[in-house]
């Protein structure tokens, strides 16, 4: 749940900017900070998150990286101008840097042989997946709800992934 988050949030912005555009009055400049912030600052934190969840814990940096980025995913959903969207996305950017290393970590310290290689392959699924569903998944919330939807959904979801964290991961 934790990776589809991640992963769909950097997919979903693309058709979500019409209604962006014509909600908060963005700018050309602004656009491109809203859907450029979150892989910029998710790329530039990914190695040292990593090495902050080896040095405190894996399961740690995964429960706080869902906090903030469902912080994040509060805000961006409730914006009401575009640089507060786009800070938020910055730190949905910086709470998605702090889940993504752990899960691959995780799955490398949790399964052995045949099992570990089921659990990489079930992430690179769940990682293509939701790159694909991103786009559907915006566009279909943007057009029977609001854009801001497709961030406000992450608030049960992220809830969901922190309880079975919580439960399930060593």
């Amino acid at each position: 749940l934790g990776l589809s988050m991640i992963v769909i949030d950097s997919s979903v912005v693309n058709v979500l900017i019409p209604d962006m555009v014509d909600d908060l009055d963005l700018t050309q400049t602004g656009t491109q900070w809203v859907n450029s912030i979150y892989s910029l600052i998710f790329a530039s934190l990914l190695i040292t998150v990593g090495l902050m969840a080896d040095k405190y814990g894996r399961r740690l940096l995964f429960v706080l990286g869902i906090i903030v980025f469902v912080a994040g995913s509060m805000f961006s959903g409730t914006a009401g101008d575009p640089s507060i969207l786009i800070l938020a996305r910055a730190v949905q950017a910086v709470g998605a840097s702090m889940m993504l290393p752990s899960s691959i970590a995780v799955i490398n310290v949790l399964f052995v042989g045949k099992d570990r290689a089921v659990a990489f392959g079930l992430w690179g699924a769940v990682f293509g997946g939701a790159a694909a569903l991103g786009p559907l998944l915006g566009g279909w919330l943007a057009e029977e709800f609001s854009w801001r939807w497709a961030f406000l959904i992450n608030i049960p979801i992220g809830i969901i992934a922190g309880i079975a964290v919580l439960l399930t991961m060593p």
